[in-house]
């Protein structure tokens, strides 16, 4: 599967399910920083995720951070040990979703916000640690977008 990205971001990629994870570099980051992207999942309960890591990386563990459409039909975010999310976010179908994610490397947190279609940007999670496996990750330098069940497309991510 090839995996295209713009390097002044605009870029997308689809993964489809049973596909090996699509990763893409972005500038070395380790202090605080904001990525942002749109998502498309293609059927409601779906299970894929988007997630920023040190080095390409080919299993969960490896991601600091993720961002979830997950198989109950909403979005979540990993927060440390286990998925989360401060309040109920459904999602549906071929709908594109704005997700802003806010990281810090020195803390080892980040929080998730989305703006679903036509709507206003809603909390997915506040100051959540990253995944149990990456505490003490140094820096953040790659993106991962993996669909276990179903397919997500990813566009236009940027980082400021």
């Amino acid at each position: 599967m090839a995996l295209t990205v713009n390097a002044g971001g605009g870029g997308c990629v689809t993964v489809t399910q049973g596909g090996p994870w699509q990763n893409t570099s972005f500038a070395s980051q380790s202090g605080n920083f904001t990525v942002q992207f749109d998502a498309t999942p293609s059927a409601t309960g779906i299970n894929s995720v988007i997630g920023l890591s040190n080095g390409a990386q080919t299993a969960y563990t490896g991601f600091a951070a993720l961002v979830r459409f997950n198989p109950s039909g909403d979005i979540d975010a990993r927060n440390g040990a286990a998925y989360a999310a401060a309040t109920s976010i459904p999602y549906l179908a071929g709908m594109t979703y704005h997700f802003r994610v806010t990281a810090s490397v020195t803390t080892h947190s980040y929080s998730v916000f989305v703006t679903p279609p036509g709507g206003t940007e809603l909390t997915v999670g506040s100051n959540f640690a990253f995944r149990t496996e990456q505490s003490a990750v140094t820096s953040l330098d790659w993106v991962g977008v993996f669909a276990e069940v179903g397919a997500d497309t990813e566009c236009s991510f940027t980082v400021q």
